[in-house]
């Protein structure tokens, strides 16, 4: 960019002539732009592995995503696998030698103005391809008259066992006092056998797992239950097991909003260790859990099958509940600093819970009295929207959640120090801060006031 220096004497005419001229210019070429633009396509496919010869393909997700641009299309180039791994493609995509394209697929759903789209691709371990090899996979995202841009994934060989979890469920219409058999299910994307495994679970507080001899039980910090499984036996590549009949899970009077049941497969002999804050013990049960093989082995894992890892979630269980705000009165004469104590009483029985977010609950709101001034406060209170107000005018302040889950039966309180400047005998007050996971069963106690007198 080139700066230009304007004479003092001709400044004022020249922001004139600048804003007149700069409204005209913008409004001719304002449609041109817009009819000029090419918009824009990306892509992205990560990294993977695949198993030795032998070993189910993998599918794997090329993501395509597009705005105003007209065709958009991946490239992809397949040179530098050679000898390491094949890739497969939709029949929508075609292949001309080691190039391949693939048109926007036609299941791509346009969001926000955002065109996005999934190309499923087949990746299968080479003839003759050896433990530990590499290659390279260029992609390139365009459309016409966009700027195309080169990326790289690569797909390295790994032989033996690969275990995947299954499961990627979401379900509707649970509520309290129901039971689910949540579904277990893995699958060895290995070339070679795995020998017993462990099946590791956290179901968040207010979901209640079955017993079953074979695994060990602890609680974690956020009160989830932790569940830690041995599971013995021989899980051939390919094949998919599954715990028949499903896991017998309770839906509990604590159990409220969202709740994410995960699980994690390992083979046994290089699982990692375990939580180290959760005292794991096992449980008096009448069987053991076990997986059974179930149908042919696969020849090609599906796409939604991504890792060790897959959960269940829960879609918004009602919960009876009720968060009660708890105010303050105190006495006191001008000049006096008087302390105030306020916050939230969750009596239950339901329990907002974070753990699906990482955000902590029980927020609130105070607003003090008119005619006092706050000189101390807690470090997690601060005034909402920067401005501590003053006596005649109270600043609203804003007091962070503390826990991670709001248990019945506990409160979240806070001291806050008052001078008083003046008895004027206008309430504060306290209420909590949005009304988490819905608004609870007895709105008519969220809101108590704070008096000075």
């Amino acid at each position: 960019m080139r700066s230009v220096h304007v004479a003092r004497g001709r400044l004022l005419r020249g922001l004139t002539a600048l804003v007149v001229g700069t409204a005209l210019v913008a409004v001719a070429a304002g449609p041109a732009a817009a009819q000029d633009d090419p918009g824009w396509v990306d892509g992205w496919l990560g990294d993977l592995t695949v198993g030795g010869p032998g070993a189910p393909g993998r599918t794997v997700p090329l993501t395509l995503n597009s705005t105003g641009a007209s065709q958009p299309r991946v490239t992809i180039d397949l040179t530098g696998l050679a000898g390491v791994a094949t890739a497969g493609f939709p029949d929508y995509c075609v292949t001309q030698g080691t190039s391949v394209t693939c048109p926007m697929p036609p299941t791509a759903i346009e969001e926000f103005g955002t065109l996005t789209g999934t190309i499923p691709v087949v990746f299968r371990p080479a003839p003759g391809a050896v433990d530990g090899a590499t290659g390279t996979l260029d992609y390139t995202a365009l459309g016409e008259q966009t700027e195309a841009y080169t990326q790289q994934a690569t797909v390295t060989v790994r032989s033996g066992p690969d275990l995947l979890d299954m499961v990627n469920e979401n379900v509707a219409g649970v509520d309290v006092g129901d039971s689910y058999a949540m579904p277990v299910a893995v699958v060895n994307a290995g070339d070679q056998p795995a020998v017993d495994l462990r099946l590791t679970f956290r179901f968040p507080v207010g979901i209640i797992p079955a017993s079953y001899r074979n695994c060990r039980y602890g609680t974690d910090p956020a009160l989830g239950t932790r569940v830690a499984c041995t599971v013995r036996g021989t899980f051939a590549p390919g094949q998919r097991h599954e715990l028949r009949g499903g896991f017998p899970t309770a839906v509990g009077p604590a159990a409220l909003g969202g709740k994410r049941i995960n699980q994690i497969v390992e083979p046994l002999s290089s699982a990692g260790p375990l939580p180290s804050d959760v005292k794991f013990k096992r449980r008096d049960a009448d069987q053991a859990l076990r997986l059974r093989p179930v149908g042919a082995p696969l020849d090609v894992v599906p796409v939604e099958v991504t890792g060790a890892g897959g959960g269940t979630y829960l879609g918004q269980v009602q919960g009876a509940f009720d968060i009660v705000a708890k105010g303050a009165a105190v006495t006191g004469a001008v000049g006096d600093t008087v302390q105030v104590i306020v916050g939230l009483r969750n009596v239950g029985p339901g329990v907002p819970d974070g753990t699906n977010s990482g955000d902590v609950v029980g927020a609130f709101y105070f607003t003090p009295p008119v005619g006092v001034t706050i000189v101390d406060h807690p470090s997690d209170c601060r005034p909402f929207g920067g401005d501590e107000g003053t006596a005649d005018t109270p600043a609203t302040w804003y007091c962070d959640g503390r826990v991670v889950v709001f248990l019945a039966g506990t409160s979240h309180m806070v001291t806050f120090d008052l001078r008083i400047e003046r008895l004027t005998g206008a309430a504060g007050q306290v209420e909590p801060h949005g009304r988490y996971p819905r608004v609870d069963d007895d709105p008519s106690n969220d809101i108590a006031p704070v008096t000075v007198s």
